[in-house]
């Protein structure tokens, strides 16, 4: 699948808890680049790796990424 077809509020969420792409990465595994990656759009993550960032913010693997155009 594109990635243009994913969003990502990781970002958002990120920051609205007061993380940096750092801490977010190393409460996750992943480096910092895979993190600036992901919030850009321009790497989709493994569905472990989703997941791992959804716990690591607290928030529900749907209210993180969702697909283009798709009904809520």
């Amino acid at each position: 699948m594109p990635h243009d077809q994913v969003s990502n509020s990781v970002r958002e969420k990120r920051k609205n808890q007061g993380l940096t792409q750092d801490q977010l990465a190393t409460l996750v595994g992943v480096s910092r680049v895979s993190i600036v990656a992901i919030e850009g759009g321009r790497f989709l993550p493994t569905i472990e790796t989703a997941l791992r960032i959804s716990q690591a913010l607290d928030a529900d693997l749907h209210a993180l990424f969702r697909l283009r155009g798709a009904k809520k």
